[in-house]
C-alpha cells in the first residue's frame, strides 16, 4: 500500500466518514494549515524627513501601495522628533522587535537611515530624495527612487511637447550644475536640438544675463539650482519670457500655475505607490536597484496658445494638457 493510500485509510478509521471530523483530523495529522493560521508580520519602519504636504501624501501613497499585503504592518517617524538618543531607544534597545525594512522619505531621513538606524543589514530604500549622489557621497550609493528625471528624458519630452522649439535656453549656476549641462548638451545634440547656457553665480546676475540672450533661445528652461530659484524669481522671469514670447519650461506645479508653457510635474502619491512596489520586490528577495521616478508633462494650453505654440490633443503619454 503506498503513503496516499496508507493516509486515507488511516483517517477513514480514526475519524469515520464525517466531514468536520475528516478536517480536523487531516488538521491533527499535519496534512492541512491550521485554522487562521497567518504569515508571520513583517514590520517596515517609514522614516520620515519632516512634516510637509508632498512627504505626507508620499506616505499615504506607500502606505495605499501595501493595502492588500495584511501581513506587512508599517509604523511612522517623523524624524524631526527623534533626538539621537530616540533614535537609538527606538531602534536598537534590547528587546525591540526589528524591522524587516526601512523607508526613508526625504534627504534628511535619508541620510540618517543610511548612517545606521535599524539593525546593521536590514534593507533600506528611499524615494523623494533630490540628488541623491549629493546627499551619500559619491563614493556611497543608497537604493532607491529619486526625484531626478533622466536629462535625456527630459529633453526628449520638450521636443515632443514642443517641436517647434530648437534652441533651449538653460538658467543654471555652474558650480552647482555643470554636470547637468554637459548631460543636457550631449542629448540634445540627439535631439536636433540645442542647449543656449545662461550662467549665472547669483541671482543679481540672471537680468543681464537673461537681456544678452534672450535673442538666443526659443524657449527658456528651470532646472533645481538654489542659486537661481526663487518664488520671485520665477514669477519675475515667466513675465519677461511671456513678455517676448519665449516659452517657459518649469519642474513642478509651482511653475505650471505661474505661467510656465510646460511643466514636469510629480503625483506624490504615485512615488509612493511606485516605491511600495519597489518594497515589495525587495521583502521577497530581489536586489534594490536604482529606478527613474514617474511623472507627469502638463502643457499649459492657455499659455502655449497664447505664444503661438498651437497645442496638441493627441499628446504620448506622460504628456498631457495640464488641469
Amino acid at each position: 500500500m503506498n503513503l496516499v493510500k496508507f493516509l486515507a485509510f488511516l483517517v477513514s478509521k480514526v475519524c469515520g466518514p464525517g466531514v468536520p471530523l475528516i478536517v480536523s483530523c487531516l488538521i491533527l495529522f499535519g496534512l492541512l494549515p491550521a485554522y487562521g493560521n497567518q504569515s508571520p508580520t513583517v514590520r517596515v519602519a517609514i522614516v520620515v524627513s519632516k512634516n510637509i504636504r508632498p512627504y505626507l501624501e508620499a506616505v499615504e501613497g506607500f502606505e495605499s501601495g501595501l493595502a492588500d499585503n495584511a501581513d506587512i504592518k508599517t509604523r511612522v517617524f517623523n524624524l524631526e522628533k527623534l533626538d539621537d538618543r530616540g533614535r537609538v531607544e527606538l531602534f536598537r534597545r534590547p528587546g525591540v522587535k526589528e524591522f524587516a525594512l526601512f523607508v526613508a522619505v526625504g534627504p534628511e531621513a535619508a541620510l540618517s537611515v543610511w548612517k545606521g538606524i535599524g539593525r546593521e543589514g536590514a534593507p533600506r530604500i528611499y524615494f523623494m530624495v533630490l540628488n541623491p549622489e549629493k546627499v551619500f557621497g559619491p563614493k556611497k550609493r543608497g537604493c532607491g527612487i529619486s526625484l531626478n528625471i533622466p536629462v535625456q528624458t527630459q529633453v526628449e519630452m520638450i521636443g515632443r511637447g514642443f517641436p517647434s522649439v530648437r534652441r533651449l535656453g538653460l538658467l543654471y549656476d555652474p558650480e552647482l550644475n555643470s554636470d547637468f549641462f554637459r548631460k543636457a548638451a550631449g542629448a540634445a545634440s540627439f535631439s536636433g536640438l540645442t542647449v543656449v547656457p545662461l550662467r549665472v553665480s547669483s541671482k543679481k546676475d540672471i537680468p543681464s544675463a537673461l537681456k544678452r540672450q534672450w535673442k538666443d533661445m526659443d524657449a527658456l528652461w528651470f532646472i533645481p539650482d538654489r542659486t537661481v530659484i526663487s518664488e520671485s524669481i520665477v514669477k519675475y522671469v515667466i513675465k519677461e519670457a511671456f513678455l517676448r514670447k519665449v516659452p517657459v519650461i518649469g519642474y513642478n506645479r509651482f511653475f505650471y500655475e505661474t505661467g510656465a508653457a510646460l511643466a514636469f510635474v510629480f503625483d506624490y502619491k504615485e512615488l509612493g505607490q511606485q516605491c511600495a512596489k519597489k518594497a515589495l520586490r525587495i521583502l521577497s528577495g530581489e536586489n534594490c536597484l536604482d529606478t527613474p521616478p514617474l511623472f507627469h508633462v502638463w502643457i499649459n494650453e492657455g499659455v502655449a496658445g497664447k505664444l503661438g505654440l498651437r497645442p496638441s490633443d493627441k499628446y504620448p503619454p506622460p504628456i498631457r494638457i495640464g488641469p
